[in-house]
């Protein structure tokens, strides 16, 4: 998730792997990029770190577990998102505004000089998932992202609006269509710049049976604004992660206030639309 975030965030971008490994070259871009921002220039990422990134709160990831290399070599590993333990059955909590608690650690150090052979991580790329779907690499590297509690705004979100023609500069703007605009752009995928869930059920083709990474829109008769989605209008847009008999199972912006896998009861939601990135 940090390679990610510093690959999209940075200025220039460094052309970090993402490899999960916290070796020499990902230091090195910890370091310009607490240079650039003001920030303590120690090569750790802490918490300050992390909330500059636009990671904020519960998200903030704990002190990093350690990694075995393909040679047995123990190294020092960023946490990367992992749709292992996806919810289930569980309707999306949450209110507008509030903020978790961070946990105790939320520190990243680096690795020994001497850095292992780099390699791939199975909990970042499942075999037949984010292949397919190369979006989704970037959709997960972003869970946790969040809206800020007060009059600030999370810069990360406001970069999403930023691809959408209709360019919000507040995070209190739903940001669901943002979201995925955003994650197909960062794949080298064209999307339609807008921010209004409605209009992705028209985007590329349609599909009779649900894809994962799929772009779904899905629609609630309103009442206010929807805690779950943050949509007044009804309309919200995420992607494909699975489904039950009776929910399914979104990844995306906006999902009580942040980025994460909800699950929405279909006695709740309608299914509008999926639709797939045409020629892919």
């Amino acid at each position: 998730m940090l390679q990610h975030l510093l690959n999209t965030t940075a200025r220039p971008r460094p052309p970090l792997e993402l490899d999960g490994v916290f070796g020499a070259a990902t230091e090195r871009a910890v370091r310009d990029y607490q240079q650039s921002r003001g920030l303590g220039v120690d090569g750790v990422v802490g918490a300050k770190t992390w909330q500059s990134l636009g990671i904020n709160g519960a998200a903030l990831p704990r002190t990093p577990s350690v990694a075995t290399s393909l040679t047995g070599t123990p190294t020092r590993s960023v946490p990367i998102p992992s749709i292992r333990n996806l919810p289930s059955g569980n309707a999306p909590t949450g209110r507008r505004g509030s903020t978790p608690a961070a946990p105790q650690s939320a520190t990243a150090r680096p690795a020994p000089a001497t850095r292992p052979t780099p390699h791939r991580s199975a909990q970042l790329e499942p075999p037949g998932s984010t292949i397919g779907a190369p979006w989704m690499r970037v959709a997960l590297a972003e869970k946790g992202v969040s809206e800020v509690a007060g009059r600030a705004h999370n810069p990360r979100i406001i970069e999403y609006h930023a691809t959408t023609t209709l360019a919000a500069k507040s995070d209190e703007v739903a940001w669901c269509a943002s979201f995925v605009n955003w994650c197909l752009e960062q794949a080298g995928i064209r999307g339609i710049r807008s921010a209004r869930a409605a209009d992705w059920g028209k985007f590329g083709v349609a599909l009779s049976e649900p894809r994962y990474g799929c772009i779904v829109h899905i629609y609630r008769t309103p009442r206010g604004v929807d805690g779950a989605t943050g949509s007044s209008s009804g309309n919200h847009v995420a992607f494909f992660v699975g489904q039950t008999a009776t929910h399914i199972q979104l990844l995306g912006g906006n999902q009580s206030n942040q980025v994460k896998v909800s699950s929405y009861p279909l006695k709740q939601y309608t299914v509008k639309a999926m639709r797939w990135p045409e020629g892919r």
